[in-house]
């Protein structure tokens, strides 16, 4: 999960760990791509803010996602919110708009971590 608000981090890791899930946090794109590559197994599914200071989240996907190619993401935004001008090469990937639902958070985690074991 990344995000530049520690709160949401510290909420979205609570809710996930109380389904079972591993999660690790960062607060910015150069934090998480450390981690990532510090972690003896790769992730299976990035959360990522879009919009965050330095290397926005649109960015930090698709470079994970060329280092990772079965690792899925869900990006989210509450300032994004028309998906018209949606970038084509992430149209793959969910999107959730904040502020989002503690169930609305796990349906999203638990079906796209179920399209991705489906891929697999």
């Amino acid at each position: 999960m990344v995000d530049d608000e520690p709160a949401l981090l510290r909420l979205v890791e609570a809710v996930l760990h109380g389904q079972g899930w591993t999660v690790k946090t960062a607060t910015d794109s150069t934090s998480a791509m450390s981690t990532i590559a510090a972690a003896a197994t790769p992730p299976a599914l990035l959360i990522c803010d879009v919009l965050m200071p330095g290397i926005d989240g649109l960015e930090l996907t698709r470079r994970l996602l060329a280092r990772l190619p079965a690792m899925k993401a869900i990006l989210i935004s509450g300032h994004l919110t028309e998906m018209s001008w949606w970038p084509t090469d992430l149209r793959e990937q969910r999107f959730l708009r904040k502020p989002f639902s503690n169930e609305e958070l796990v349906t999203a985690v638990s079906e796209t971590l179920d399209d991705h074991d489906r891929e697999d």
